[in-house]
């Protein structure tokens, strides 16, 4: 099997500086601000880089894409491969002091599908499990309502929390007063939308981070990060624009980092009834129709936003894996930029007219995103669409789009298991809460040519059989034009002084993969 990591090995960057090492704190720019530190808020990128830091995962994804030890130490599964028994990990103590138990695993499970108005919901990575048992402190025994080969998938991404916080909100934890893990940072005190205060953990089991405090600023533009980084008031940033990085790159005390990304940026569609909110009633709604969905697709020419608006930074879309990622399906073909086609298209299906409406996307979540959705934008209007484009801040926006208050709009979903599972079941699952599938399916495609596909994948144990069920599914999405895909995102990050920062195959912004040199 190829693994995340041989994707992003061959062109991922290593941050080697020379100065002054021992700093004790540091400043950390972000370009994305968290919804919640509520660690079981949102599946969201920027929440997760966040819990990652300060909560434990029972299973890790290693560098080269395995599964590997976290807070439990080994697991199996029985012969009928419904039960999973997990050993958990000895001598681990939350922040608070208290020692992490099975009790904790339980009480984490249970409190997630209890997290109101989450606007991309933990509770698919779940829907597998009928029950848990802490068999004793260090035993949990794991049944499973069907054989789930996916389940150390869906682990790897579920924060522990101490069962201390009892009923906490969400709210709680923005105060910092029910932030409980086991994690290599605590939180110290959180100002939304402004900044977040790291402590070390000295305790922490793993690796302990070489930073005493880290804070962390939001500052959503770019012109912000680079500006706070040139002036020294920052030691790291995220989300570098490409057209900064040559002059980043000739900075004394600067150096950037870049990789490749496996998060698609993309156009989701509303095809759930037949009128959409930013459409006039009397047209209806025009995406439901999958010429038109092909049309829209058509118009998009991917190779000028890569080049253009990213600077040669990412690669064309066509699928959610891309090349070097389990899943990825080799026979689908690259999209082409026909603007004809997409015109008779539309005649085709009785919009050659076109129609009016708005799109939207967020500010400052993705690299360049307002220029990107401009041009999104302006692609469409030459095929005869009447286009208003809205940014929205990040921090609302995908709250909205959850609510369905959008009938045009761009998001991002990045593969951070190095398999495809969870962005199709995810993304492009028919909408079932109670299956656990379409958490973010915020534009309600539902295919029972695909789901069935992924069925297969997710009832396959066997890494061949597992494959060819996830190609299948890509295949048929890539047919049916569930979505408009528009660009693999380049990473690239910077630091200065005498700072390390090595890329993870996630491409989070991780501070626990910042070092002192």
């Amino acid at each position: 099997m190829t693994r995340l990591s041989q994707f992003l090995g061959a062109t991922a960057i290593a941050a080697l500086m020379a100065g002054t090492a021992g700093a004790q704190s540091i400043t950390a720019g972000l370009a994305a601000a968290p919804s919640s530190m509520d660690p079981h808020f949102a599946t969201t990128g920027q929440n997760q880089q966040l819990a990652a830091v300060m909560y434990d995962r029972l299973i890790h994804i290693a560098p080269d894409g395995s599964f590997a030890p976290g807070l439990a130490t080994e697991w199996s599964v029985s012969d009928d491969r419904l039960t999973w028994t997990f050993t958990l990990r000895e001598g681990v103590t939350f922040h608070d002091g208290s020692p992490f138990t099975a009790a904790d695993v339980v009480f984490t499970f249970d409190r997630i599908p209890e997290v109101p108005n989450s606007p991309a919901p933990f509770t698919p990575r779940l829907a597998a499990i009928e029950s848990a048992e802490a068999v004793d402190d260090h035993t949990l025994v794991i049944t499973t309502s069907a054989p789930a080969p996916g389940l150390p998938t869906d682990l790897s991404t579920i924060y522990i929390v101490s069962q201390n916080v009892g009923d906490a909100e969400s709210a709680d934890f923005d105060r910092s007063t029910a932030s409980i893990g086991t994690g290599p940072f605590r939180q110290v005190s959180y100002s939304p939308g402004e900044r977040l205060v790291l402590e070390r953990n000295p305790d922490y089991w793993g690796d302990v981070p070489d930073f005493e405090q880290v804070t962390i600023r939001f500052l959503e533009t770019s012109a912000s990060r680079i500006a706070s980084l040139q002036a020294g008031e920052v030691d790291f940033v995220d989300a570098v624009p490409p057209n900064d990085l040559e002059r980043l790159q000739a900075m004394d005390g600067v150096s950037v980092i870049a990789a490749p990304s496996a998060r698609m940026v993309y156009m989701g569609l509303d095809q759930l009834e037949d009128t959409t909110v930013m459409i006039d009633p009397e047209v209806g709604n025009p995406f439901r129709d999958p010429r038109v969905r092909e049309a829209l697709s058509l118009a998009i020419n991917r190779d000028a936003i890569v080049d253009r608006i990213q600077f040669g930074s990412g690669l064309p879309a066509n699928q959610f894996a891309p090349e070097g990622i389990f899943g990825h399906n080799p026979d689908i073909p690259a999209i082409p930029y026909d603007p004809d086609r997409a015109r008779a298209l539309l005649e085709e299906a009785g919009f050659g007219d076109g129609w009016a409406m708005t799109i939207h996307g967020p500010t400052g979540r993705y690299i360049n995103d307002v220029d990107v959705l401009l041009a999104v934008g302006q692609m469409w209007s030459q095929i005869g669409l009447d286009i208003e484009v809205e940014n929205v801040p990040t921090n609302v926006y995908f709250g909205r789009a959850t609510d369905r208050e959008f009938s045009a709009f761009m998001v991002a979903f990045g593969i951070t298991t190095g398999e495809s599972s969870l962005a199709l079941r995810n993304v492009l699952g028919t909408y079932d809460a109670d299956r656990g599938w379409g958490a973010n399916n915020r534009f309600r495609y539902s295919s029972e040519a695909f789901d069935a596909a992924l069925a297969e994948a997710f009832d396959a144990f066997e890494d061949d059989a597992r494959e060819a069920a996830l190609q299948e599914a890509a295949r048929i999405a890539a047919e049916e034009h569930a979505l408009v895909p528009l660009h693999w995102e380049g990473n690239n990050w910077a630091v200065r002084g005498d700072i390390t920062f090595t890329p993870s195959p996630d491409g989070r912004s991780l501070v626990t993969n910042l070092s002192a040199n």
